[in-house]
């Protein structure tokens, strides 16, 4: 008896973790047609609320969508295979994490043509810029994102960029289990290649 229950809590267990992945690819596919989209409230809503301590939802807003307009950028999402890749679902003391890898690609129109020299000489670790003309370049390139289930999620799935230009930012919000935890899946995610 107590191996056929030890077995259906396997089993159980082993469901839940397939579920979750099952969640966790369908949203990252969703958060990332709507960033494509620019339908920022949709993104704030998937979002990790514990970001909202650091920047207010309005702030995150209004840089996402007048940031670039406002210095004369007009941003362009290119529909790329998202080649999206999952770690696996890992359970920790207070969280439940999973960290996506997936390309993007897209193009900056500059109504100031000296601007473009300047952001293609910028180095970014997991982004390629190409020049494509006088006030054009293409940012393309591996994003990360991290899903969070917590008790600030109230156990549903959230989402955080984790690149690495956003590490100072999520060292503010995440538990050092979860920096932890996300640093070892990204370096098995980037070894995959």
């Amino acid at each position: 008896m107590k191996k056929i229950l030890f077995c259906l809590l396997i089993l159980f267990a082993g469901g839940a973790v397939a579920q979750d992945a099952q969640i966790i690819k369908k949203d990252f596919e969703a958060i990332v047609a709507y960033t494509h989209q620019k339908n920022m409230d949709k993104v704030i809503d998937m979002t990790y609320p514990q970001i909202f301590k650091v920047m207010p939802k309005a702030q995150m807003k209004a840089m996402a969508n007048g940031a670039l307009d406002g210095m004369g950028i007009k941003t362009i999402f290119e529909e790329v295979p998202l080649m999206l890749k999952l770690s696996p679902v890992k359970k920790l003391k207070d969280a439940t994490v999973c960290l996506g890898k997936y390309n993007q690609s897209l193009v900056l129109e500059f109504k100031n043509p000296s601007l473009v020299d300047m952001m293609a000489k910028t180095k970014m670790k997991d982004t390629r810029i190409e020049k494509l003309g006088a006030n054009k370049l293409r940012m393309k390139g591996t994003q990360y994102l991290l899903a969070i289930k917590d008790k600030y999620t109230n156990n549903t799935w959230k989402y955080l960029r984790y690149d690495d230009e956003d590490a100072a930012t999520n060292g503010k919000i995440l538990s050092k289990e979860i920096i932890t935890v996300a640093t070892q899946l990204k370096t098995a995610l980037t070894n995959l290649n």
